[in-house]
């Protein structure tokens, strides 16, 4: 069984942490019914989704692209794609892509961005209960902040039968790093805390019967997991920190109506008395959980291997 892996770090003061992790211990833990579908979930937040979220790290594009050995003759599922960024940091990396989401908003703007970039992705409306043979055989599915939002095991059961042998499943995330010594950060929290607590879809997922991705992947047909993790220090927007609660649907102008502008307002006043020149600094974990068969574990230990970079 793999070890934990080692956290290297760069001149540049990133982190990298890459390692296969053993299955979860504790693989009994109660699961909660699936969040109730929405397919307009996220209408009103598209316009916002690229501007508010924090992007991926292109470093974590690479290694999960190499670790997966992807080539010119593979396809990749963009599973619940949003705005397609996953879609299009992968288009290089694959022969061909499917970016799949439910609303058409979020497609739109996909395929805008896309759009002479990554003539090789196909953007269509659909969501994790469409997915069947009919789509055909992918190498990688990749799944960005959306997991939650779907039916867990049905997915993974249907993905079973388009990944190939060799492919794999990998969902993605990103996190601000609370332990790193910012002043704001603490407060920025407990107002997005405040205002999103009551949300229904928010408390089902912090209850406490609500069970991990790790456990949720354990128990399926892609048991084997490798974290792969880029940890790095971002200048950020004031603006672009106002607006990340409007791509967020536990505090969409939906639900929180004209309480919407006060949030943002104590916002602006938290983060004027910390930026310079009207920006602040953050550290960002962009996390990659690349889920495998079983049988894979030890041909994806050879492919973490010979993707590891000197850093």
């Amino acid at each position: 069984m793999a070890t934990s892996a080692k956290i290297r770090r760069s001149n540049d003061n990133d982190v990298l942490f890459a390692g296969l992790l053993p299955p979860p211990t504790c693989l009994e833990l109660p699961m909660t019914a699936p969040i109730p579908f929405v397919p307009d979930r996220f209408k009103t937040n598209a316009a916002h989704y690229l501007a508010g979220r924090p992007p991926y790290s292109p470093r974590l594009i690479r290694r999960v692209a190499q670790s997966c050995e992807l080539g010119g003759s593979h396809r990749l599922l963009d599973l619940g794609c949003g705005p397609g960024q996953l879609s299009l940091a992968f288009s290089s990396w694959v022969g061909s892509g499917l970016a799949l989401d439910p609303e058409p908003e979020m497609l739109r703007i996909a395929a805008d961005l896309g759009a002479g970039i990554a003539p090789n992705i196909e953007y269509r409306e659909g969501s994790s209960y469409d997915l069947s043979p009919a789509l055909g055989r992918f190498r990688l599915a990749v799944i960005g902040r959306a997991f939650h939002w779907m039916d867990r095991p049905d997915t993974l059961a249907r993905l079973d039968a388009l990944i190939e042998p060799e492919g794999a499943v990998a969902l993605f995330s990103t996190a601000i790093v609370t332990d790193a010594p910012i002043a704001w950060l603490a407060p920025y929290h407990a107002l997005f805390e405040e205002y999103a607590h009551d949300d229904p879809a928010r408390m089902q997922r912090k209850s406490d019967d609500w069970a991990s991705h790790d456990t949720v992947l354990a128990k399926s047909s892609f048991p084997a997991l490798e974290r792969v993790s880029i940890v790095e220090t971002r200048r950020t927007s004031v603006e672009s920190l106002i607006e990340r609660p409007l791509s967020m649907s536990s505090l969409s102008r939906e639900r929180l109506g004209e309480r919407l502008d006060e949030l943002q307002a104590r916002i602006r006043q938290l983060l004027d008395a910390h930026a310079t020149n009207g920006w602040v600094e953050e550290r960002i974990e962009s996390t990659a959980l690349i889920a495998r068969r079983e049988t894979n574990r030890q041909a994806a230990a050879a492919a973490l291997g010979r993707a590891r970079e000197i850093i």
